[in-house]
């Protein structure tokens, strides 16, 4: 097994751990090592004692060196015996978490989607805990399931990516490379990688590529164009001479309906524009583009940044010369959402500053879960303060960043909050978010926000949305609405990073920035790798038309330090 293999069996475990019912640190001991794992720069197989890894205790140790060895663990069989296999899928509706997934098997006999796909209606809605809205979504999605493809979340098509381009530009026949397609225009969800290179001898470096030790199978190959399966994901390789690279490039990254636009702009100049180049209109002679740059230069517009290409504007933008100047990763001077080892982070509060450290953030804003959630070893009052104590303790050891206590505070049903005010006063920042009764109607969700976001101490509201992508919906709730009152208490919104979140999605916070709200950037990290989800979270907010005068967290920390003092 390789690392990837490894990380996934042991999450498989902890899964399968948490269905059966075991202990919540027992799990988070596999969860934990599987990111360990899944982080290592080097195949665990090479570790010669897996303890020396984060997280990584004598028992999970053990496990790592059997799969490392191709040993299948005691523990992996045990509970493949005792728990059905299926039930790990089960997890992958929405709604439906491991817990979940063991209460449907042990009070309706659920073993797999099947199972769920099959179940009376009703059924699932006479639980405690259910009703037919949620009902309704986890049967439409089991009914569905395997119909569409799962789609690749953000790092997992980048570093799929970046394997392939580090391949195609070692190639003495390469002279550049580049993504294009959704991912080089930072959607939420990849589907398949589309890859553009410039190449002298072209059919050299196909020929190349077919052959590559990470192609599971050759779906078509020519001298100029490449497709193959790898790691269950399609990727397409177009190859052009250099002088027509720009013009491939622009075409195969879309959007199609901003290709679409630009395409009508060309004919109403009398020209044609195309993945070959461009052509007077009628001739059929189309002239290689070797840049974007060169390519909108001709069509009289600026360069228009990937992120922006969804025909949502950016042509007319770019014409009357209104184009946004968007943020870049640059521009983020520190991170106010992450999680330690108080709660369910795995990273202790020196390790993830100093990882921080590493990014150049100048402050770093500890939240860690309240008290009611105890799934996620949520903090009692007294722990809080304890941690709050630890916090300024290990500030005034650092000279290179400034460190804050906050909290992510949950949102009671009700609306208010699962702290007293005297113990968020307390507090440098306070994120609000929603954890639990997710099928709340909407009007009652909306006001259970808006409740909470007039609390004087919140500054950020945490996921608005509460989406999980891949597994779980949205939240019933009226987004302008939490906008309006946003503007109105001023209070942040949050774009989390975290890549199964991405939430604010890019239409909400488009709309956001133009009604004067304010926007928090946040990685929601649980480790110190997930620092590093910060650009996926600027990727998003460039989508979002969004400059770095609208988000918070690029305030130097002179003015941030006031931004907090100022208080709402």
């Amino acid at each position: 097994m390789d690392n990837r293999e490894i990380a996934r069996t042991l999450q498989t475990i902890a899964t399968l751990m948490e269905i059966r019912g075991d202990d919540h640190y027992r799990v988070l001991a596999y969860q934990r090592a599987a990111e360990s794992v899944a982080s290592l720069g080097h195949p665990v197989a090479e570790v010669e004692d897996p303890r020396e890894l984060p997280h990584v205790g004598e028992t999970t140790a053990g496990v790592i060196r059997d799969l490392a060895q191709g040993r299948t663990p005691g523990i992996l069989s045990e509970l493949v015996e005792e728990v059905p296999a299926g039930l790990v899928e089960v997890t992958n509706l929405p709604n439906v978490g491991p817990r979940t997934a063991g209460r449907l098997w042990r009070e309706l006999g659920v073993e797999s989607v099947a199972d769920v796909a099959n179940l009376k209606e009703g059924a699932i809605a006479s639980l405690k805990g259910f009703g037919k809205k949620s009902e309704e979504r986890i049967l439409r999605a089991a009914r569905t399931y395997g119909s569409t493809e799962r789609r690749m979340l953000l790092d997992e098509a980048t570093s799929l990516a970046a394997r392939m381009l580090d391949f195609i530009r070692s190639h003495p026949a390469c002279e550049r490379a580049e993504v294009a397609g959704s991912l080089r225009r930072q959607k939420e969800t990849i589907g398949d990688l589309d890859l553009v290179a410039a190449s002298t001898d072209q059919e050299s470096l196909a020929d190349a590529f077919a052959a590559a030790s990470f192609v599971d199978e050759v779906l078509a190959h020519g001298p100029t164009k490449v497709s193959v399966r790898c790691a269950g994901t399609e990727v397409d390789l177009r190859i052009v001479e250099p002088e027509a690279f720009g013009s491939l490039l622009h075409h195969f990254t879309g959007s199609k309906a901003h290709n679409v636009a630009l395409r009508e702009r060309a004919v109403r100049m009398g020209l044609n524009i195309s993945e070959y180049g461009i052509a007077k209109a009628g001739s059929g002679h189309y002239e290689p583009v070797a840049t974007e740059e060169e390519l909108y230069r001709r069509l009289d517009l600026p360069y228009i940044p990937p992120e922006l290409r969804e025909d949502t504007g950016e042509i007319e933008a770019a014409e009357e010369g209104r184009l946004p100047q968007l943020i870049e990763p640059a521009d983020i001077r520190g991170d106010l959402h992450v999680h330690t080892d108080y709660s369910d982070g795995r990273g202790t509060i020196e390790s993830m500053a100093e990882a921080a450290i590493e990014l150049g953030h100048e402050y770093l804003v500890f939240c860690d879960h309240s008290k009611s959630l105890r799934v996620a070893n949520g903090l009692s009052p007294e722990r809080l303060v304890r941690k709050i104590e630890a916090v300024r303790a290990a500030d005034a050891r650092y000279d290179e960043i400034h460190l804050l206590c906050g909290a992510e505070v949950d949102i009671l049903k009700d609306g208010t909050l699962d702290y007293e005010d005297g113990l968020l006063a307390e507090l440098d920042l306070v994120v609000a978010s929603v954890h639990t009764a997710f099928n709340m109607p909407e009007r009652e969700m909306t006001d259970r926000i808006v409740r909470a976001m007039n609390n004087p101490y919140v500054r950020v509201l945490g996921h608005p949305t509460g989406r999980l992508l891949n597994r779980r919906e949205p939240y019933a709730v009226d987004v302008s609405r939490l906008i309006a009152e946003a503007v109105s208490t001023g209070t942040a919104l949050e774009l989390d990073c975290y890549v199964d979140r991405l939430d604010l999605s890019v239409p909400y916070v488009r709309e956001a920035v133009e009604a004067g709200a304010k926007i928090s950037i946040d990685t929601d990290a649980h480790d110190e790798g997930a620092l590093s989800f910060m650009r996926f979270g600027v990727s998003q907010a460039r989508r979002a038309w969004v400059g770095k005068a609208s988000v918070v967290n690029c305030l130097p920390w002179t003015k941030f330090e006031r931004y907090l003092k100022r208080g709402k």
